[in-house]
């Protein structure tokens, strides 16, 4: 029977110098991801999940340790034991928990990780204990924080993955995307977007640096944008999962900006306009290219990639990407591997992906339960 520790920060932990037990969690969710990708550069930092739990408006994070070692220690205020640093190691699995708190509230987001110390070796069979005590704190958790609708999201290699006990838990799957890399000059050969009254500008940050209004004003460029940015929350696909669609405002996407630059995140950001007769310029598409300072100089993350449906079949997806990522290796001159993540199945994705010569390297599932 596997007893759940809830991490507590101590005083004086910060991102820059954070508690042991947060070191710990990140090593083995990078060594999780790096046994599935095979790629040196996969993982997390202590210094990112460090700021995942110093809370945000947008979210409150939680860090949960399974184990069998029992000892006398404080409760915390959710009524769980707290971890130690002489738990470190006795650990069977990480629980990272996430409560949304703009919507999405009766959701609660769940990621599993097996410590390094009891990882499967690949072909090994998958432990069973860890996954059933996962399942029951996340039962605990729905529970106590009234938060009916659970999402378990499992990276495991390409293609389909159940884990132990979770049919048995009353999870089902209920979408699934794939994640993949390519070589950054790869996006020289991706064509499309050109001519016919279509632009695009790639500009720095998630805001409206460099358009035609600066941030913080009520323009045409921030409601388009914003709307833009309602309509990709809205059609984007999420398969069966439960999910209210997210209404952007500029003050919202100023404050996305905030968070972001504050985990050490920098943005690109390509806007395509398209030119109408007898009409005002109309933003259309966008992508999104993230580096964060404490990952190598050598990779960067594709974010959302969407153009409205009426101007789809029109190349401006591949053109985005060409131009956000020829941006991004002009500003980011270490640039040499891309990483992204699509809807498993979806033809337009996996098009992109077969002219970028791209491999993927992991899939990641999630599992609900209502």
């Amino acid at each position: 029977m596997l007893t759940a520790l809830q991490y507590v920060p101590r005083p004086g932990a910060t991102p820059d110098n954070p508690d042991a037990a947060v070191g710990a969690y990140a090593f083995s969710a990078t060594l999780a991801i790096q046994d599935i990708t095979g790629l040196a550069t996969s993982g997390i930092t202590t210094a990112h999940v460090a700021k995942r739990l110093e809370n945000s408006t947008e979210s409150r994070a939680y860090l949960f340790a399974l184990t069998s070692r029992t000892a006398p220690r404080p409760v915390t205020e959710l009524g769980f034991p707290e971890l130690t640093d002489d738990d470190l190691l006795d650990i069977d699995a990480w629980v990272f928990i996430s409560l949304p708190l703009l919507e999405d509230l009766q959701v609660i987001e769940a990621n599993v990780t097996l410590d390094a110390s009891i990882a499967p070796l690949p072909g090994e069979e998958v432990p069973r204990a860890p996954w059933f005590g996962a399942f029951s704190l996340i039962d605990a958790l729905s529970n106590a924080l009234s938060r009916p609708i659970r999402h378990l999201w499992v990276t495991h290699p390409e293609g389909e993955f159940t884990p132990p006990g979770a049919v048995e838990a009353g999870y089902a799957p209920a979408f699934r995307e794939d994640q993949a890399v390519f070589e950054a000059a790869a996006v020289e050969t991706l064509a499309g977007g050109s001519g016919d009254g279509l632009s695009i500008q790639v500009v720095e940050g998630p805001g409206f640096a460099g358009f035609t209004a600066g941030v913080g004003s009520a323009s045409a460029d921030a409601e388009q944008f914003a709307a833009l940015l309602t309509a990709a929350s809205r059609d984007y696909p999420r398969g069966e999962l439960a999910l209210e669609p997210i209404v952007w405002d500029l003050q919202r996407i100023t404050d996305a900006g905030a968070r972001l630059q504050d985990r050490g995140g920098n943005q690109l950001t390509g806007i395509c306009r398209a030119s109408l007769p007898g009409q005002n310029d109309r933003i259309v598409g966008i992508c999104e290219a993230v580096h964060y300072t404490s990952d190598s100089d050598a990779v960067c993350e594709l974010g959302l990639i969407y153009v409205l449906p009426e101007f789809r079949g029109r190349g401006i997806g591949e053109a985005l990407i060409r131009e956000t990522v020829s941006a991004a290796r002009k500003i980011w001159e270490d640039l040499e591997t891309v990483y992204c993540s699509y809807p498993a199945g979806s033809a337009p994705a996996e098009s992109i992906m077969r002219a970028l010569n791209a491999a993927v390297v992991s899939s990641t599932t999630a599992w609900q339960r209502c």
